[in-house]
């Protein structure tokens, strides 16, 4: 017996859920209407975020900013894990993973915070430089995760790199 096309199936039931406008589609990847609504979403919550990050730190300093983050951090997982909207992740060795990515997120936030207190009024310049994290990203996930990369996405991070240097003029 043949294994059943998941990537179809999943497709399939997507548009059963609600009609897509198909912004962009190259093959079997697509951005619908309400993934490039979340995508404007977090664009704007990065936004605040940078700006907050700045005010934050000059109002508090660095690091009692940052330990007011990880406090508030705590205090919404607390409230999400007793109001039962959030459940404990369940024990098991890929729990590595999250914590990776939970230090790999406090040194960016770390280092962030340390280039926006020396930025002098340039907090654009530094959220501009720091954006270019995706193309890290990018090459990380050809090495480690076995995706391609094109030239395309090359001349993507190029004119990205373009883009940010802008910002630091």
């Amino acid at each position: 017996m043949e294994a059943p096309d998941l990537d179809n199936v999943d497709m399939d039931r997507k548009n059963a859920r609600h009609k897509e406008i198909h912004v962009f589609n190259r093959g079997d990847r697509l951005l619908d209407s309400k993934t490039l609504i979340y995508t404007a979403l977090s664009i704007l919550s990065f936004g605040f975020w940078g700006m907050l990050m700045q005010l934050g730190q000059k109002r508090l300093g660095p690091m009692p900013h940052l330990v007011a983050m990880g406090i508030s951090i705590a205090a919404l997982v607390a409230l999400g894990l007793i109001s039962r909207q959030v459940s404990l992740p369940p024990l098991k060795p890929a729990l590595w993973i999250s914590v990776g990515a939970t230090v790999a997120t406090m040194a960016a936030l770390v280092f962030f915070t340390f280039a926006l207190a020396r930025a002098e009024g340039n907090t654009t310049a530094v959220v501009a430089l720091t954006a270019l994290y995706p193309g890290v990203t990018a090459l990380l996930s050809v090495f480690f995760l076995g995706e391609s990369f094109s030239l395309a996405k090359g001349a993507g991070l190029v004119l990205a790199l373009g883009a940010a240097i802008l910002f630091t003029l």
